[in-house]
């Protein structure tokens, strides 16, 4: 009966360690692409950040030098653009989070066609262009646009109501831009909640509300915590939106550096600051990690960072 038991343990052992090499080998290709798509390309944008401009722009090949960091630094112009990148992204984030979260969990309790029609809405406007979903609020936020028609015909308002070039119209575009990432993350870890541990919760005295406060939420935090981790990483470094959107005020990293390639020509500059943006953002997202695995949910972390 022990060797029997041993051989199966044994057997057992053997076949974990081939569907472990199996799923190794399924995963190179996607890591080899990672590789050299994303680590490739942020290598090449880390070696043009060390290069020396010229005078009549682009770079000098074959050269070192820190003087673009050392610039970028002390510009107290370019740190401002990035630390309103960063509120930017803090802003959309926690909206986005918010409503994220009630469609999310209006398509987890709904069924049928209802369930169908919701979560198709988020599918179908992952597949418009980022620039034509912002261009398609510019009509509906403009003085005389949609909203503001129906604000004034209303009697909710006097006078057309300010939308559209500033701050405002920069966060309605870039919230309706990062909701699906939310929702689709947010939803995929509801499905996998039992709903009798809400009816428990209101069995036991608690009220809708709080049910879903005290039950809900915290098992959707690693949903949360995903779609929270793209929606600031995109939004903080959001191009369009702030370009059509809104006012020179609200320009963001990614408009400087656009700036810079497109302007001046300043390419080193251009990727001082897109090195100096992924590094902040990447610290400001682990920092947010850390904290959530401080005080969150046990295991709510896991696989991130």
């Amino acid at each position: 009966m022990a060797q029997a038991r041993t051989r199966l343990a044994a057997a057992l052992s053997m076949a974990r360690d081939r569907v472990g090499t199996r799923t190794g080998l399924l995963v190179l290709p996607v890591v080899g692409f990672e590789l050299v798509v994303f680590a490739g390309a942020l290598g090449y944008l880390l070696r043009m950040s060390f290069y020396a401009s010229t005078p009549d722009g682009l770079y000098q090949p074959g050269t070192w030098t820190v003087t673009n960091y050392t610039q970028l630094l002390t510009d107290s112009y370019l740190q401002g653009r990035l630390l309103f990148s960063l509120q930017l992204g803090a802003v959309v984030t926690a909206i986005t989070l918010v409503v994220g979260f009630i469609y999310a969990y209006a398509a987890w309790r709904a069924s049928g066609r209802f369930r169908a029609v919701l979560l198709g809405a988020v599918l179908v406007e992952l597949l418009i262009s980022i620039v034509i979903k912002v261009y398609a609020w510019v009509p509906l936020l403009a003085p005389n646009g949609t909203f503001n028609s129906l604000l004034v015909g209303s009697g909710l308002a006097a006078s057309p109501v300010a939308l559209l070039g500033n701050g405002v119209g920069v966060v309605i575009g870039l919230v309706y831009s990062m909701l699906p990432y939310v929702v689709l993350a947010v939803y995929a870890v509801l499905t996998s909640l039992d709903w009798s541990l809400v009816e428990a919760a209101r069995d036991l005295g608690a009220s809708r509300p709080r049910s879903v406060l005290e039950v809900v939420v915290p098992q959707a935090v690693p949903g949360l915590l995903a779609g929270g981790i793209t929606a600031f990483s995109w939004s903080t470094v959001a191009f369009a939106a702030p370009s059509i959107l809104g006012s020179p005020s609200e320009r963001t990293v990614a408009s400087e550096a656009g700036r810079f390639v497109n302007t001046t020509f300043d390419w080193p500059r251009a990727a001082a600051l897109g090195i100096e943006a992924v590094v902040v953002v990447v610290l400001v997202i682990g920092l947010a990690v850390a904290l959530v695995r401080r005080f969150g949910p046990a295991g709510t972390t896991e696989g991130v960072l």
